[in-house]
């Protein structure tokens, strides 16, 4: 491993960056930290960090792991990616963490601490000054979107860390005042790469540009081809593992390697149901696919963070042009780029009050956005405040109070103006009946095993319901969920359905298997009591005990 200086291109001054260590990086870790504690603190309490029902979803995978009929790595299923399931599973153990989403918490709180620190680490070996940082990492902790997924069992904070994670390790490599080994960049780079794959499908856009940036650094240092492929091999070693160690679960488990791709619980599946509806309107129209985007960006991010990150982002393509700076806060944007890719080709779905039709759905993935945006408001602070001395507490000063416009503008209607919370807020409604259904059998339950469907639509509800996996039949427990349908007196003592099959679904497999075995089935209507209901939910008692 040589130790010459990698060679600077002609657009980028004389800058001293530190080495591995950057100064400043624990005490912001601690400050990410301390502010996901406090938000969590407030979402606990007020129980809104299980409003999503992905959020209980998740907690549930995690617990299935260790906990069940039928516990192994196969629950962690096709639906999402597995790292944060992984990440969450030894939390969710306990069950008070697994029922008041502490267990979430915990790892957002902690998640969040490492994207303050990463995204810290960016801007120092970026050559950005100390109020540009400042302005920075307000960005990205003054946003009460983002700090609220980050109290929830959702993908977005592990992502986000992954992402900032990665950067942070291939701005260390570029700008480092060594040559780094490919093995160092595979450790530090390409092992946050590989959590990014593994947490959801924007990392993988992310190994593919993060292989294109290490090309673009190592032929400019005049290292030839050869090197460049070599090192961006390096670099893409560990995430090209984990998807292949993916596709290798899914042909293991379901005999077919993108069943991910392809399966009942694929995105695929998904978007059949909005197409088969004609809600799916952003496939092959990239002007509404950019509308629907940038009204999620500006109601998550904020207008005017957006308009400086806007700012910010002419300027720095004016003086840096596409130097390894630049091309650095470029990488920020691969989320974007693949999410905008992904709506306009009808993989991905978002609905906003600009889509056609309106509504609230999936608009939380736009918040990956918010290091990029954090990272161009970042630059223009620099610029402004790099000339004068006085310059930078005031830049400071117009940060502070225009974050804090943009923030009494969201809390004067959260519910209207953040599509993120309106998001939460929709899910509370939509379960209100599931979760006051889920309390009673909490409350009532007195032993004997559960039989219920829990993938059916709107039934994800384990972490409220609380009681050990080892006494519930699901899906999740493969055969012998098929063998209590069949025979529910000699498995189950309480039953769990929608009195009448579902109609509404987000897929076609969310109907409710419990329902089409039980409900119209004169045995078991003998042998069970309706002991609870709401709405079209029923909840069972087995007669005699």
């Amino acid at each position: 491993m040589t130790t010459t200086a990698p060679e600077r291109t002609a657009t980028e001054p004389r800058v001293r960056r530190p080495g591995r260590r950057v100064p400043g990086s624990v005490p912001v870790f601690l400050l990410g930290c301390a502010v996901g504690a406090v938000a969590s603190a407030y979402t606990v309490r007020t129980g809104t960090n299980l409003d999503y029902g992905d959020a209980m979803a998740h907690l549930t995978i995690a617990r299935r792991i260790l906990d069940g009929q039928t516990p192994g790595l196969q629950q962690l299923g096709t639906v999402w990616l597995p790292l944060p399931h992984l990440l969450l599973m030894p939390l969710v153990q306990d069950m008070f963490l697994f029922r008041t989403g502490i267990a979430a918490c915990i790892l957002g709180t902690l998640c969040l601490g490492i994207s303050a620190a990463a995204l810290h680490r960016i801007m120092v070996r970026l050559g950005l000054g100390r109020t540009a940082r400042v302005v920075g990492l307000g960005v990205l902790l003054a946003n009460p979107s983002l700090l609220y997924a980050y109290t929830t069992a959702l993908t977005e904070p592990v992502l986000i860390a992954a992402i900032l994670a990665c950067i942070a390790g291939l701005s260390g490599w570029a700008f480092s005042g060594r040559r780094l080994s490919g093995g160092e960049l595979a450790v530090f780079a390409g092992i946050p790469a590989a959590c990014a794959v593994l947490t959801r499908y924007e990392g993988w856009a992310l190994v593919v540009s993060g292989a294109i940036y290490v090309g673009f650094v190592v032929v400019r240092r005049g290292d030839g081809l050869r090197r460049a492929l070599v090192l961006a091999g390096a670099f893409a070693s560990a995430p090209l593992a984990a998807i292949g160690w993916w596709l290798s679960y899914n042909a293991a488990w379901y005999g077919n390697p993108v069943e991910f791709l392809t399966g009942p619980y694929s995105a695929a599946a998904f978007t059949e149901v909005f197409v088969e509806q004609g809600q799916l309107t952003t496939k092959g129209n990239l002007g509404l696919s950019f509308k629907v985007f940038g009204w999620a960006a500006v109601e998550s991010i904020g207008l005017l963070p957006l308009i400086a990150a806007g700012i910010g982002l002419v300027l720095m393509t004016w003086r840096w042009g596409i130097d390894n700076r630049a091309l650095t806060i470029w990488l920020a944007g691969t989320s974007s780029a693949f999410l905008l890719f992904s709506l306009t080709t009808g993989q991905h779905i978002m609905v906003n009050d600009v889509s056609l039709p309106s509504g609230a759905y999936n608009n939380r993935y736009v918040l990956s956005a918010a290091p990029w945006a954090a990272l161009l408001c970042a630059y223009l602070a620099h610029e402004l405040s790099r000339r004068k001395a006085l310059a930078g507490a005031g830049v400071v000063l117009a940060t502070v109070a225009a974050l804090t416009a943009q923030n009494l503008w969201w809390a004067g209607d959260p519910g209207e103006r953040m599509t993120v919370i309106e998001e939460a807020h929709l899910g509370q409604r939509n379960f209100t009946d599931v979760k006051k259904m889920a309390r009673w059998l909490h409350d009532h339950y007195d032993g004997g095993n559960l039989l219920i469907d829990e993938s059916a639509d709107k039934l994800a509800v384990a972490p409220v319901i609380a009681i050990d996996f080892d006494d519930v039949y699901n899906r999740a427990a493969g055969d012998a969920f098929g063998d209590a349908l069949a025979d529910p007196e000699d498995h189950v003592r309480w039953v769990v359905m929608h009195r009448t099959q579902v109609t509404t679904y987000a897929t076609k497999a969310a109907l409710d298997l419990v329902t089409t075995a039980l409900a119209d089935d004169p045995s078991f209507l003998a042998g069970y009591e309706l002991v609870y209901e709401i709405a079209d939910l029923g909840v069972y008692r087995r007669i005699g005990g």
